[in-house]
């Protein structure tokens, strides 16, 4: 049996064409399939010992938020393929993904597979793990912002990135730029922004850690020493002209465990989503993903 965990957006019926192409590429296969669009039954399925011994692979068919919610839930024996069908795709786009879904069904039914690093992240909120970054600051205020601007029901409209306008608008006005500490392999940086990456593309595809493998057992950290309007303002603009890891001000590193702390409560996300505020302790699983390879 194949699962396709998928995220019912309100209102957006290509997302829904994607899934039913799919499902009937599958089935074409003769495979059996089961489409689960209710995240509390996804997660009681993708919990049962009982169900996943009959399940070859299960499809996350949303965006990076769907794909990061099973990744939390998956069985680690359960190979995990994704139909993009949210608005960056980070996940998706980085390990090929980004397919036809005929395609992805003819992937799925050859089955070859590929171990691939997660990050584990033990924050105020509790403990997860993710596929692409950790990041602590004016990009994490932001993800909370737009948190507390949606619904919170599993139908809530698909974020676009129109959604982000405001949010940015306001957090770059109003966001105190506190500091944080960074401490990797027994060395503390202090900045006031800092990312740690599993994998190199952050939002509009832009290479924050560049470096970053998903099958090294490292995780990418980069800390961003100046804080304020202006600095914000001057390191956004080297990130899009990828110059930003030339900066005498820019520390960067690879590490297999790391803390981020601060005097102040600093805003935390994962994978897009909020995650708290600091303390954060962060280490990287090595091989602790199977995904089917495209």
């Amino acid at each position: 049996m194949i699962i396709v965990a998928a995220n019912p957006y309100r209102g957006a019926p290509r997302p829904r064409a994607r899934v039913e192409a799919l499902v009937g590429a599958l089935e074409a296969t003769g495979a059996t399939v089961q489409v689960v669009w209710d995240a509390a039954e996804r997660a009681a399925l993708l919990a049962d010992p009982g169900v996943m011994a009959d399940v070859r692979c299960v499809v996350a068919a949303g965006g990076d938020g769907t794909v990061a919610a099973v990744i939390n839930e998956l069985p680690a024996a359960v190979p995990l393929a994704v139909l993009p069908t949210g608005t960056e795709n980070l996940f998706a786009r980085a390990l090929g993904f980004d397919v036809a879904p005929a395609r992805l069904a003819r992937a799925i039914g050859i089955g070859t597979r590929q171990r691939l690093d997660l990050g584990r992240a033990h924050t105020s909120t509790g403990t997860r793990r993710f596929g692409l970054m950790l990041s602590a600051g004016f990009d994490a205020e932001v993800i909370h912002r737009i948190a507390r601007l949606r619904t919170g029901d599993s139908t809530a409209k698909r974020v676009t990135r129109a959604h982000y306008v405001r949010p940015v608008g306001s957090a770059f006005w109003t966001y105190p730029h506190p500091p944080v500490s960074i401490t990797a392999d027994g060395t503390t940086t202090t900045a006031c922004y800092c990312l740690i990456g599993n994998l190199p593309d952050y939002a509009l595809a832009l290479s924050v850690t560049p470096e970053a493998r998903a099958d090294d057992g490292m995780l990418d950290w980069i800390a961003f020493e100046r804080g304020g309007r202006l600095a914000l303002a001057r390191y956004a603009w080297s990130v899009v002209s990828r110059t930003h890891v030339r900066l005498s001000h820019v520390r960067r590193g690879r590490a297999r465990r790391l803390t981020v702390t601060s005097e102040a409560p600093v805003p935390v996300q994962l994978d897009g989503e909020p995650a708290g505020f600091t303390p954060v302790e962060v280490e990287v699983l090595p091989a602790a993903l199977m995904v089917v390879v495209v």
